[in-house]
């Protein structure tokens, strides 16, 4: 039997085949299909020649959330709330995102005020029902939504995360009343206190849901056809997976599916190798992301912006900006020269591409320095023309009265000091010493781009994994069923019932073990961890400490002396001596799935064979030089092979980058191991 996972992204659909008896890995590469992201997920699995009724389990990361979240391309969505707070999106928060920006807009809520309509009813803090809710309000409601043909409908009331009562009637009379709309109840995405916050989510869930129905239900009727007899899953922004089914109900859980995978993958391969804190660096063909890995783990967030619009669940905590192989370079008003956050895609790609994309990019700037090789672009099964890419280079080049090498590698060095900024915000920004980490580097462009980067931060170590162009669908194959459950529960922490925090996590697993009932997941299996949100009394955010699953007195204590240490580890300062609040209660819980064993490769000596090497190519490093780099074909390099920059190493998805001043060794698993000597750092 196999496993397969495929990653749909910005320019390219990636797939990952694994034969379980073997360990052989295969992958598969084929351009993104963005009017219908299922085709290039179809042809990707295709591109294997094996029937699907031998795939015993097959994993899916897509961007189409967060695309139809971006392009605004959702559906027609309506907002029922509580009366007198029909404006929550519009006020939004007071803070802004872009402080320093004095054109900055507030986002654009995705249901329009009309179709925002109240209803009367009042449920309390404590889950106290205040004002009973006004059935009739909601028939009215209903007859308006259906003159203006709304396709979804969110329903967020206030305090619903306490006492979900009126969101489940008016859940029920939608179903029954209305039931050719897709209807998103707030308690069942979040039960967090943050109005605004938690408005934004269900809309947002409620906005691409028609999507993301249509979609998944596409792509397993071909699946079907193809005679595939397991259940579809669908990577999480959690870091876990979860089967189609629940996707459909929760598709917001999904907006960073794809990139996420990576992040796993970087976390389980670095433990495999023996490194516990690493930077995963993923640059595609439309971005590049980073994530720290801490403890062989993720770190993850509450919270996360999506066009400046706020999503109230877990996600692996990742930053992310416009810079990949098809980021465009242009001049702006003041003449100066920026790379990206444009991106040439999919349709029509890189000038290089010969699909009709005239502007330069970034891989069109490698391919003219000479990294690239354009016999041997995707392992020689795309052909791609240099001479489209001089040409659109060229028109920077004549702007700025440069040459074309000089023009590409101007083009590079801006994209990499971008790159180095986005690690930097991840470490540096959080008080962590890029030094002490290693980076992991995949996607197609991030092999390039890595050795560079790291050396410009004094980072001694950079892994590039086999096969880093689709090691995101890698990661997938490595990720675990997971669900998480938050409920607010705010209490100052010494006047606390412990039976009562008790009884909410209890009510939290049973909602755990409900979604993994429906997943056919036995108690058994699952792995369930506990976390307490806690602040001193007076602050507004919180840290998340650890908690036993059952709570005693005595517990108090620990907990305080954890919150302190956190604190004082996160901003630099504590107040032990200040009473401490609790926010929320949350419940984690992980079904993991069986690992693929990875398949090791042969042992040579610590010279390369000689067939290993293909030669030398002159590249293009600046000032009218030109160096020689060494060219190795990845697939004859053996374990414990070693050799010194500068070097290119190219294989099927991706070529990788030594420099001058590195050396690059080969481990059991086949992972280039890349180090900056000595004199370097």
């Amino acid at each position: 039997m196999y496993r397969l996972s495929t990653d749909v992204g910005g320019t390219f659909t990636d797939g990952v085949l694994l034969d379980e008896t073997t360990g052989k890995i295969e992958v598969s590469k084929v351009s993104s299909t963005p009017k219908n992201p299922a085709i290039g997920t179809i042809q990707s699995m295709e591109r294997f020649e094996i029937p699907l009724n031998e795939v015993s389990f097959l994993v899916h990361g897509t961007t189409v959330v967060i695309n139809a979240l971006i392009e605004g391309k959702g559906a027609k969505t309506a907002l029922i709330t509580t009366k007198g707070f029909r404006d929550v999106l519009e006020i939004g928060r007071s803070n802004r995102t872009e402080m320093y920006n004095a054109l900055y807009k507030k986002p654009t809520p995705l249901v329009p005020r009309y179709l925002i309509l109240e209803i009367k009813e009042r449920m309390g803090a404590n889950g106290e029902v205040l004002i009973p809710l006004e059935i009739s309000d909601l028939t009215q409601i209903i007859e308006h939504l259906r003159k203006e043909e709304v396709e979804s409908i969110a329903v967020c009331l206030l305090n619903s995360y306490a006492n979900p009562k009126h969101e489940e009637e008016i859940g029920r009379l939608l179903n029954d009343q209305y039931p050719e709309v897709t209807v998103s109840l707030s308690h069942n995405i979040t039960r967090r206190y943050y109005e605004y916050e938690r408005t934004s989510t269900t809309v947002q869930n409620a906005y691409v849901m028609p999507v993301v129905q249509g979609y998944l239900r596409s792509l397993e009727e071909e699946i079907t056809e193809r005679r595939f007899q397991s259940v579809l899953q669908v990577m999480q922004s959690n870091g876990g997976i979860m089967t189609s089914a629940v996707a459909r109900e929760i598709p917001i859980s999904m907006v960073e599916s794809g990139p996420v995978a990576g992040a796993i993958g970087g976390a389980q391969l670095a433990s495999m190798i023996g490194y516990k804190n690493v930077i995963t660096y993923d640059m595609g063909g439309t971005t590049a992301k980073a994530s720290i890995i801490r403890g062989g783990l993720p770190e993850t967030t509450d919270q996360y912006l999506i066009e400046g619009r706020p999503i109230l669940l877990p996600v692996v905590d990742m930053r992310e900006i416009g810079a990949g192989g098809g980021s465009i370079a242009w001049i702006d008003e003041a003449g100066a020269l920026h790379v990206g956050p444009q991106s040439a895609g999919a349709e029509p790609g890189p000038a290089c591409y010969m699909r009709g994309g005239v502007e330069p990019t970034v891989t069109d700037a490698n391919l003219q320095l000479a990294i690239l090789d354009p016999e041997y672009f995707l392992g020689g099964k795309m052909e791609i023309s240099p001479q489209l890419g001089r040409e659109a280079i060229q028109k920077v080049a004549d702007y700025f009265d440069l040459s074309l090498d000089e023009t590409a590698l101007g083009i590079i060095k801006i994209v990499n000091t971008n790159m180095s900024g986005l690690l930097q915000s991840m470490t540096v920004k959080r008080g962590y010493d890029p030094r002490e980490f290693a980076v992991v580097a995949f996607g197609g462009a991030g092999p390039i781009h890595a050795a560079a980067i790291a050396k410009e931060l004094s980072i001694p170590t950079v892994i590039v994994p086999p096969s880093p162009g689709v090691f995101s669908a890698w990661g997938m194959l490595m990720a675990d069923l997971r669900h998480d459950f938050g409920q607010t529960y705010i209490k100052p922490m010494g006047d606390t019932d412990v039976e009562s925090i008790n009884g909410i996590f209890r009510e939290l697993e049973v909602r755990v073990k409900d979604l993994f009932e429906r997943e056919n997941i036995p108690d058994e299996s699952m792995v369930v961890s506990y976390e307490i949100d806690l602040r001193y009394c007076g602050q507004e955010h919180t840290l998340s400490v650890p908690a036993p699953s059952k709570l005693a007195d005595a517990d108090r204590e620990a907990l305080g002396k954890s919150f302190d240490a956190l604190h004082l580890k996160v901003y630099g300062h504590n107040a032990p001596e200040e009473s401490k609040e609790i926010v929320s209660l949350k419940v984690m819980s992980i079904a993991k799935v069986r690992k693929p064993v990875l398949e090791t490769i042969a042992r040579g000596s610590e010279a390369p064979v000689p067939e290993a090497r293909l030669g030398e190519r002159k590249v293009y490093v600046g000032n009218g030089r030109y160096q020689e780099f060494s060219i190795y074909h990845r697939d004859k390099l053996l374990s414990g092979n070693t050799f010194s920059g500068p070097a290119l190493i190219e294989e099927a998805t991706a070529t990788t980058v030594v420099e001058a001043d590195q050396t690059c060794s080969v481990d059991q698993y086949g992972d280039l191991i890349i180090t900056l000597n000595q004199e370097g750092l």
